[in-house]
């Protein structure tokens, strides 16, 4: 607990100033400090061949550009100070083969900070490490993603935008938490458009309904036909198509409901725009997320607007 410093006059003040202290604090819980770093930062240690940087640092799916999935920062074993331990999160590389007999990884919550995610990859060599990466870099990875998909969710919670959430649950039926600087608004049939209408750095989502529930091979013909009758340029011949050799879809299991996740890129015809995007159907819901930022990084960015995704319910 930190105390200003006062002057006090007399001696006895001094007394019960402190008694009084000691009380509160004795009936404080100890706060954890918050975490550095920004999302999608990874610090690993103990890591002399690269091996987990490498791993954490392939390039993400979807994006019109080369941008790592996470970035890496390494130190040596050993160089885990005081400050790097608040680092939001971290992997620590333990090679010992008297300890492991294969490689075994567990992670812990917040120990040292809040949030922080710290991963502890034990193995018995090199060789073992690289032979089992291969198949433990995509559970590394997809669990650092949860973590800030996470964080991303709970920042939303208390930055939402309340009036438009009740637009398209009036209009869709369905509930969903919609970023606070989404504030613009396009209605169609069953079809919404909610966007900050930057022109440097567009950020949007779009929620619809439609009467299929698509697969990958059906996917994109849908996505093209609400498109180009909802998101058209200045002409009736400039309009949003899907670049389908770009999407990739799988299907995960969240909150009771099977959800289908594509991703890919956009493009208008007739028109010098495009960037990715992401999309999560429920049943005949589709939520989607799209950006338009020439000459920025946008990996951050789509995350962040993907984690209002998982807040889809009808």
């Amino acid at each position: 607990m930190q105390r200003r410093n006062r002057k006090m006059v007399g001696g006895w003040l001094v007394v019960v100033l402190l008694a009084s202290l000691w009380g509160a604090c004795s009936d404080t819980k100890w706060v954890q400090p918050k975490s550095g770093g920004m999302p999608y930062e990874v610090l690993v240690v103990g890591d002399t061949m690269d091996m987990i940087r490498k791993a954490l640092g392939r390039d993400v799916v979807g994006l019109p550009q080369h941008e790592p999935q996470f970035d890496v920062s390494t130190v040596k074993r050993g160089g885990l100070n005081a400050s790097l331990r608040l680092a939001r999160n971290i992997v620590i590389l333990d090679i010992d083969s008297g300890v492991f007999t294969n490689t075994r990884i567990r992670y812990e919550k917040n120990k040292y900070a809040r949030p922080q995610m710290i991963v502890y990859i034990g193995t018995p060599s090199l060789l073992a490490l690289r032979h089992d990466m291969s198949q433990q870099s995509r559970f590394l990875c997809k669990l650092f993603e949860r973590v800030e998909s996470n964080a991303a969710i709970e920042h939303l919670k208390t930055h939402r935008n309340a009036e438009t959430e009740k637009q398209v649950e009036q209009l869709l039926g369905v509930k969903m938490w919609i970023p606070e600087d989404l504030t613009a608004s396009r209605k169609g049939k069953n079809f919404v458009w909610l966007s900050n209408n930057s022109t440097a750095n567009m950020r949007n989502i779009v929620v619809y309904r439609h009467g299929a529930n698509p697969d990958v091979t059906t996917f994109t013909a849908l996505r093209d036909s609400v498109m180009q009758s909802n998101i058209k340029g200045e002409t009736d011949g400039m309009f949003m198509t899907t670049v389908q050799e770009t999407v990739s879809g799988i299907k995960i299991r969240e909150n009771k409901h099977d959800v289908l996740i594509f991703r890919g890129l956009w493009e208008m015809k007739g028109d010098c725009m495009g960037g990715p995007f992401v999309s999560h159907t429920v049943g005949d819901i589709t939520a989607e997320a799209f950006l338009f930022a020439p000459g920025k990084k946008k990996r951050n960015q789509l995350r962040q607007l993907e984690a209002a995704l998982y807040t889809l319910k009808q």
